[in-house]
C-alpha cells in the first residue's frame, strides 16, 4: 500500500497566504485546502482555527523588525532628531506591510473572530511598538533630552502621524494626486513634535538670547 503524501506546512502557508491576500480573513479554509490539494482536515490537524492559520501564514508581517528591538537601547546616544527622523521612515516601511492586513482582518470582523484580535492575539504588533516607542520617549525625558509629558501620549502622536502617511498616501490617495515626499514628510512631522517636545532652554540661555 503507498503511503500517504505528507503536505509540508508551508504548502499550506503559502496557499493561506495566497487566499488571505485576496480575499481577506474571509477567506475559507475549504479554499486553502483547494490551493494547496489537500484535504481540509488536514488543515485543522495542524492548526486549530482559521485564526491560528490566519496568524502564521501572516507571521512574517508581525514580527518585530530589528530597528524596534534596538529603538530603547538606543536612547540618549546621538542625534535624537535625525534619529527620531530614521524611526519614521523604518515604521512608514513596516506600517506599509501590516496596515493591509489590518484593514483585511477588521473589514469583516471589527471585534476579531473567537474573542481574539486575528494579527497578534492579546499583543498585536501596534501595541508592541507603542510600548516600545513609550519606553524611549520615557528614556530620552528621563535624560533631559525631551521635555517632561506623557511618553504614551508623544508616541501616540508620532505613530499616527506615520500611520496616517501609510493609509493616506499609500492606500486612498488618488493616483492622479502628487505624491507627497516620504521623507519629507517624516522629518516635517518630527519637527513639529520636536518644536513641542523638545525641553525649554535654560533661563539664562534665554536671557542671552534675548540681549
Amino acid at each position: 500500500m503507498a503511503r500517504p503524501v505528507t503536505i509540508a506546512d508551508d504548502v499550506i502557508l503559502a496557499a493561506a497566504r495566497e487566499v488571505f491576500l485576496a480575499k481577506g480573513i474571509r477567506g475559507t479554509t475549504a479554499e486553502v485546502a483547494r490551493k494547496a490539494s489537500v484535504a481540509e482536515g488536514s488543515i485543522f490537524n495542524r492548526f486549530p482555527s482559521k485564526v491560528a492559520l490566519f496568524q502564521a501564514a501572516m507571521q512574517p508581517a508581525l514580527e518585530d523588525p530589528p530597528w524596534l528591538a534596538d529603538l530603547e537601547r538606543q536612547a540618549n546616544m546621538g542625534d535624537l532628531v535625525e534619529h527620531l527622523r530614521t524611526i519614521g521612515n523604518h515604521a512608514i516601511d513596516f506600517f506599509g506591510k501590516l496596515m493591509p492586513l489590518l484593514l483585511m482582518a477588521w473589514s469583516s470582523n471589527p471585534a476579531g473572530l473567537a474573542g481574539r484580535h486575528p494579527l497578534g492575539g492579546a499583543d498585536p504588533p501596534p501595541l508592541r511598538i507603542l510600548a516600545r516607542l513609550t519606553a524611549f520617549f520615557a528614556a530620552e525625558m528621563r535624560a533631559g533630552r525631551l521635555r517632561t509629558q506623557s511618553p504614551e501620549v508623544l508616541a501616540r502622536a508620532f505613530i499616527g502621524g506615520l500611520q496616517n502617511y501609510v493609509l493616506f498616501e499609500l492606500l486612498l490617495k488618488p493616483p492622479r494626486a502628487p505624491r507627497l515626499d516620504r521623507e519629507r514628510y517624516v522629518a516635517d512631522l518630527v519637527s513639529a513634535l520636536w518644536h513641542g517636545a523638545r525641553p525649554s532652554a535654560p533661563k539664562a540661555k534665554a536671557k542671552e538670547r534675548q540681549s
